[in-house]
């Protein structure tokens, strides 16, 4: 068997400029964790993405290779402009906010396109000359979607490329607000594996690209629904550990024994973070008995910190938490707590443990992993995990309490329930929610994801062997193997 050739836009570690060694922050931590055991399984495998290294006009954009565990890293340079067109313009301005259906705040930008059809022409040179006989290719997220049509049109027509999109993909509807999104669906097409997180996302694909280019997706390719994951067993055992004990008793100590709801996320405008704090006002307007009884501490990432749009969130979210302390605090009561940092999984396991109710609320998610890392962490006296119906785990984790995050009452009743829920059904949701959270892991999605790459063809060939494919019967093929 060949190599495995992941790539994504980052690497596993977040380079410095001078020396792709020097290890900085992980930017990919839960993927790397995924796809180790494949990885560590030949030292020959490749991680191929972005450098973290930008150069200027006349600068020599280099490739720098690391040999390293689990898998010897590619570190790609890029020119400034581009990186600015491609990530920035083109990735944050039009595909993030298209696929998570927000299309008033997309911007299509012809320039920032041309960078982004530019970058992955590099990667795709760039994988082309280290590529070996026998090699399969797995490319990660809609940083990338034309780089299986980049390397087929390189004469890769044999490779065996598959495609993980991370977030949802939308309706027709919306994806045909991108001028290029024909385009971009004739890309999709030369993968001979494209995987979702949700058999629905599976599904708009498949509608979109039988509206836009009249053919059957399932034909072609293969189309699956492949739900991401974690590794419960080290959430478990932070959760019980000595220093997550220190760090609850320090918890609730500073909360004066009161109970506890959570959030955590990036401060992103699809986390709905917003709507989530006037849900917990009006829950306190509309079941005033818990006032003074309940905290709320949301945790918010930093993210894309220099991007206008994302000040602005900063701006909103902390004047609302500011608005709701300045109501309804008390001299011994601070209704809201906000963390504007990021912590270690390990020490967001003490947070997880002691919160009597998280709080996942996106306003569109493709799977959010914060859903499953909270469930891994409770025990006997378990917490209530109210959950989104607009994230991918809720068509994993039924057995959450599931809302509307627009439905702002809606969400302010299902708290006040979550909080008074007796032991008895907590433990039962919970004895359900961790069942399905061990049965299906990050090894299992990625073992999956290439089980499928191995058995799928080059698109388009003769005979190939339908994955899922277009019309009624196809989608429920997608429904019944995303339920596997």
């Amino acid at each position: 068997m060949g190599r495995l050739v992941v790539v994504s836009n980052r690497l596993p570690e977040v380079v410095s400029p001078r020396d792709l060694t020097e290890k900085q922050t992980a930017s990919v931590g839960g993927l790397v964790s995924a796809l180790r055991p494949a990885l560590e399984a030949s030292p020959e495998n490749l991680w191929l993405g972005w450098s973290g290294r930008s150069v200027g006009a006349g600068q020599r954009a280099a490739v720098r290779t690391h040999r390293g565990r689990p898998a010897s890293l590619v570190g790609i340079d890029l020119p400034e402009t581009d990186v600015a067109g491609h990530y920035n313009g083109f990735c944050n301005g039009a595909l993030w906010p298209l696929l998570h259906c927000f299309p008033g705040r997309v911007v299509a930008e012809a320039a920032d396109h041309a960078s982004y059809r530019r970058v992955n022409a590099r990667f795709a040179q760039v994988i082309g000359r280290r590529l070996r006989p026998g090699d399969r290719i797995w490319v990660h997220d809609y940083h990338l979607f034309p780089l299986g049509g980049e390397l087929r049109r390189r004469g890769f027509g044999d490779v065996p490329i598959g495609f993980f999109l991370h977030v949802p993909f939308p309706p027709h509807d919306i994806f045909s607000i991108l001028p290029w999104a024909r385009e971009l669906l004739e890309d999709l097409l030369r993968y001979g594996l494209v995987a979702f997180q949700t058999a629905r996302d599976a599904e708009n694909y498949v509608f979109a690209v039988r509206r836009e280019l009249g053919i059957d997706a399932g034909a072609r390719q293969r189309v699956a629904a492949h739900p991401i994951s974690i590794d419960p067993r080290p959430y478990e055992e932070w959760a019980c550990s000595r220093r997550s004990v220190r760090r609850a008793r320090w918890l609730r100590e500073a909360v004066r024994s009161r109970r506890l709801i959570l959030g955590v996320d990036r401060l992103d405008y699809t986390k709905g973070i917003e709507l989530r704090l006037r849900a917990f006002g009006r829950m306190l307007e509309r079941h005033p008995r818990y006032r003074k009884r309940v905290c709320f501490i949301q945790i918010s990432a930093p993210s894309r910190t220099r991007v206008a749009a994302y000040v602005r969130l900063r701006q909103e979210v902390e004047g609302l938490v500011g608005h709701l302390n300045g109501r309804f605090g008390e001299a011994d009561w601070v209704p809201v707590r906000y963390l504007f940092r990021s912590y270690a999984q390990e020490e967001l396991a003490a947070f997880y443990r002691e919160a009597d109710v998280g709080l996942v609320s996106p306003l569109r998610d493709g799977m959010n992993l914060v859903a499953k890392e909270y469930v891994a962490c409770q025990a006997g006296d378990p917490g209530v995990l109210v959950l989104s119906r607009f994230a991918g785990a809720a068509q994993e984790l039924a057995e959450a309490v599931i809302v509307n995050p627009h439905d702002v009452d809606g969400t302010a009743d299902a708290l006040a329930r979550a909080l008074s829920m007796p032991l008895g059904e907590r433990r039962a949701r919970q004895a359900a929610l961790i069942a399905r959270v061990r049965r299906r892991t990050a090894k299992d999605w990625a073992e999956g994801i290439l089980a499928d790459l191995e058995t799928c063809r080059p698109p388009g060939e003769t005979g190939t062997e339908v994955g899922d494919g277009a019309g009624p019967a196809a989608e429920r093929r997608v429904r019944a193997r995303a339920g596997r």
